[in-house]
């Protein structure tokens, strides 16, 4: 089967000119602003169907805020391309928009050399990934027909989006497979030196509240051995939280990314401390293993938890990695197999499709913050792997 077209890529010029105009689009002095169900989301999707119909696409839009692009092909079995154009306040450029602007110039590519595929491919720009004004990933959930929360159905009714907008989201063609490329936003493809992420999962993660008690006493006058001090208590418990993901998995990350401390007075001896807790590694028992052995060394002086959410792995299809993998050979690029550490659209992709991302490096691992970048060099290089594993796809089973 044809795993290369030769001498078709994407215009990486043209690329950059679409990734900056739609920048511009939401640039403020501290990055780019562009939530959803706002003025500059709406200028943003505008352009987007702008860009979706140069490429030879025909567009819907609903009343969510998803835009997506149709490119018809042999049959009306799909492959979805596509990411989210939302941001969080104060982003970056590239987060998420890459993925739309780049499968728009991959289109764009086939629509030029007058390529017609066996699958018909849609592009999404999917509303409310980041999720920022509403929650995340809803644009993306009621794409694939997953129920939103009553809550998320509250928030979005005030924004005039009914129940029956949120289902004439949904795609009722059979989706064979996925494919999202995005930024890492991470450091390892920057550090290393290579030019391809093949993403393997995306992790799972659960996110606990823990309470430490202890007993208030003068600071000035109570002896370090007659104190019982809460602080140190949840100290302990930090201090274990690096060894025992280095002990589980070298891509387990533990982080305590709150800590409120009662009464909170410079001499007053610490008597409750409230901190988070949130574990994510590649695989769901490793989380509950890691949350075991914290447990197991500071349990007894945990007064209270409690866990508030919680999101198990979604790992990508094996022959969509290997189809991402062949792709970056036959281009030429240096790639490895990696977890994302971060949620994406294609969580919930994957549980209605054959799925894979993409990843490109992020130039010292920033990302949400107006120094997010990627070379353009290696934006260009990303969108070739997207065009090159579609042309795979396209000649697989679904």
């Amino acid at each position: 089967m044809p795993m290369y077209k030769e001498g078709i890529h994407i215009d990486a010029s043209r690329l950059r000119e679409k990734l900056e105009g739609l920048a511009d689009l939401a640039r403020t002095p501290e990055g780019i602003c562009r939530l959803t169900f706002t003025p500059a989301y709406a200028r943003s999707c505008d352009y987007v169907q702008e860009k979706m119909e140069q490429a030879g696409m025909t567009v819907q839009r609903g009343k969510l805020g998803n835009v997506v692009g149709i490119y018809p092909g042999e049959t009306d079995r799909r492959i979805v391309l596509g990411s989210h154009i939302d941001s969080v306040p104060n982003g970056g450029m590239f987060d998420g928009c890459l993925g739309v602007m780049g499968a728009i110039e991959a289109v764009r590519a086939l629509h030029e050399k007058g390529i017609c595929l066996r699958h018909t491919v849609e592009v999404v720009a999917f509303a409310e990934e980041e999720g920022a004004t509403i929650s995340s990933l809803v644009g993306s959930r009621a794409f694939c027909g997953l129920p939103l929360e009553p809550l998320q159905q509250e928030k979005i009714a005030r924004f005039g989006v009914t129940s029956q907008d949120v289902e004439a989201c949904r795609e009722t063609n059979p989706i064979d497979f996925s494919l999202e490329l995005h930024i890492e936003q991470g450091g390892v493809l920057d550090t290393q030196g290579i030019s391809i992420g093949v993403v393997t999962g995306i992790v799972s993660q659960k996110l606990y509240e823990l309470e430490f008690s202890g007993k208030a006493n003068h600071a000035g006058t109570t002896p370090m051995d007659l104190r019982d001090d809460a602080l140190v208590k949840a100290a302990q418990l930090i201090s274990f939280c690096a060894p025992v993901a280095k002990l589980i998995s070298e891509d387990m990350v533990i982080t305590v990314g709150r800590l409120e401390v009662f009464p909170g007075a410079t001499n007053v001896v610490p008597e409750k401390v409230r901190l988070s807790l949130e574990i994510r590694a590649r695989e769901d028992w490793m989380v509950d293993k890691a949350y075991e052995r914290l447990m197991e060394q500071c349990g007894q002086d945990v007064s209270s938890f409690r866990l508030l959410w919680q999101e198990e792995a979604h790992p990508m299809d094996s022959d969509v990695m290997d189809a991402i993998s062949e792709a970056a050979r036959t281009l030429g690029l240096s790639h490895k197999r990696m977890v994302s550490g971060a949620g994406h659209d294609s969580m919930t992709l994957s549980q209605v499709t054959r799925s894979g991302m993409i990843f490109v490096p992020s130039v010292g691992g920033l990302s949400h913050c107006k120094e997010e970048y990627t070379r353009w060099e290696d934006c260009a290089a990303g969108c070739d792997v997207l065009l090159h594993t579609l042309f795979q796809l396209d000649h697989m089973e679904g």
